[in-house]
């Protein structure tokens, strides 16, 4: 992550026990569409191969294969 990363639409929650940090994330989580949930997921990911310090352009698509055959073609 950058250090000009913006943080200041965060959040903060303070909770009793686990179990109901956990019950606010799944309620957060859920509210959030599909297209929303995968945004971040994909972030996790970019961070997470940043932070091994491998190439980020191994995460792109692949595109080894040059043909495919449809067998009895």
């Amino acid at each position: 992550m950058s250090a000009s990363t913006s943080r200041s639409h965060w959040t903060v929650q303070k909770f009793s026990n686990l179990d109901a940090m956990r019950q606010a994330q799944v309620k957060g989580w859920q509210q959030l569409t599909g297209a929303q949930r995968r945004a971040a997921a994909w972030e996790l990911v970019q961070e997470a191969w940043a932070m091994q310090k491998r190439n980020p352009d191994e995460l792109r698509l692949q595109r080894a294969v040059t043909s495919v055959r449809r067998p009895g073609s």
